[in-house]
């Protein structure tokens, strides 16, 4: 197996250039279809940089010539600072001023062209690409669940000292589940997975063997030890299974020859959340995908600052906002990331419904048979023949290979 191992190459490669070659290395062992749709998002993500993206690479150079050095390069790349909304110019004056004190001008000009940025959305393209004849199918979707009304769930606070004996009662039970195991294949992950309780908020991370070299790992986030259990339980489908752990249980195997984009986020998140929805017919994870809809659906907005401000009145009816600044920190610093839960599940949900997989035990094993990353606009029975045809030695599923 070709692994890309970074999970985060789209928010590294702006800066670090071991990185972007290692991306292009990459994408030189693909066909011409998927290296064209690899190329416009290294492009992208190699071309446009935000404000959060400077601070998190400076932070961590450790001399003063290196730091020079970066000043000067990214100064030169001033004018593809990403837009910045007024609602954080507080938020990051405060950072400068505290954590860059000796860079205040440096980071001050960058937080200047932030603010008067064209208000220009330059990630349409690039989701238009990955989807390619699934975009607007994707997008009606986006419609119709942010137009649903969110329903009340009853949650029972969990003890702390709970979480992990609950975690490993749910990847018992699901384990042995017969009807889960029909419809997604019978997980292999037991309940003596190490697990681990992180004061975070958010909805867990598993860390795959399979890609980091290291052991599974389920992280468990405490959302401040409020975490629910109702919570709780959709973290094991998004994180375990029928999540993320199976997800790279079942189609990263270091044996094939195929090609693994693990920074494939609009894919691979796109699974996480559409397992976790599918797994229960729950008001929770359906007024989740209507939350998402509509986040998605404003933060695809022609006009960034419109798009964003209604984001934000959106997260202030629902969360504090300390919270909602939290949020709009990471749609408008890693542009596409939020999103790509959101749209990737309903790209997972478009391409069964396509033939390209005829169920999700199907879609799991189409998947280890071709490269793997964010090309949705491949994943149709007319362009895998299609590519078939023309690139004898590309990687495609037997069923659409009539060769």
């Amino acid at each position: 197996m070709r692994l890309l191992r970074y999970e985060n190459w789209k928010q590294k490669i702006p800066f670090d250039n071991t990185t972007y070659k290692e991306v292009k290395r990459y994408s030189l062992r693909l066909n011409s279809y998927e290296r064209e749709l690899m190329d416009i998002q290294i492009n992208y993500y190699r071309k446009y940089f935000s404000l959060k993206q400077v601070m998190d690479s400076f932070k961590i150079l450790r001399t003063k010539l290196a730091k020079e050095i970066f000043i000067k390069a990214v100064l030169k790349r001033k004018e593809n600072i990403l837009y910045i909304p007024q609602l954080l110019k507080s938020y990051f004056t405060k950072r400068i001023k505290t954590e860059f004190k000796d860079y205040t001008g440096f980071f001050e000009i960058l937080l200047d062209y932030g603010l008067k940025q064209k208000p220009k959305n330059t990630i349409i393209p690039i989701v238009k690409a990955i989807m390619g004849e699934y975009y607007k199918p994707v997008m009606k979707m986006v419609n119709k669940y942010r137009k649903m009304k969110t329903i009340r769930v009853v949650q029972k606070t969990l003890s702390p000292a709970s979480y992990e004996n609950l975690a490993r009662t749910h990847i018992q039970r699901l384990q042995d589940d017969y009807v889960f195991g029909n419809i997604y294949g019978r997980s292999s992950i037991r309940k003596s997975v190490p697990i681990s309780i992180v004061d975070e908020y958010g909805y867990g991370q598993w860390v795959s063997k399979n890609v980091s070299y290291n052991t599974n790992r389920l992280f468990i986030y405490s959302n401040n030890n409020k975490l629910t259990d109702v919570a709780l339980e959709h973290m094991i489908y998004f994180n375990v299974y029928p999540g993320y752990g199976y997800f790279y249980n079942t189609v990263v195997d270091e044996s094939s020859n195929i090609s693994f984009d693990n920074g494939a986020s609009y894919l691979i998140n796109g699974w996480a959340m559409y397992a976790m929805c599918h797994s229960k017919n729950s008001a929770y994870s359906h007024s989740m995908l209507s939350e998402g809809a509509n986040i998605t659906y404003h933060l695809l907005n022609k006009n960034l600052q419109k798009g964003l401000e209604d984001v934000y009145l959106y997260l202030l009816g629902k969360y504090t906002k300390a919270k909602a600044l939290d949020y709009m920190l990471d749609y408008t610093q890693y542009p596409g990331h939020y999103m790509s839960y959101v749209l990737g599940a309903f790209a997972t949900e478009l391409v069964m419904q396509k033939d390209f997989a005829n169920n999700p035990i199907d879609y799991l094993n189409t998947l280890k048979t071709i490269n793997c990353g964010d090309f949705f606009a491949l994943y149709s029975p007319k362009m895998q023949k299609k590519i078939a045809k023309t690139n004898i030695t590309a990687k495609v599923s037997k069923k659409f290979n009539n060769n």
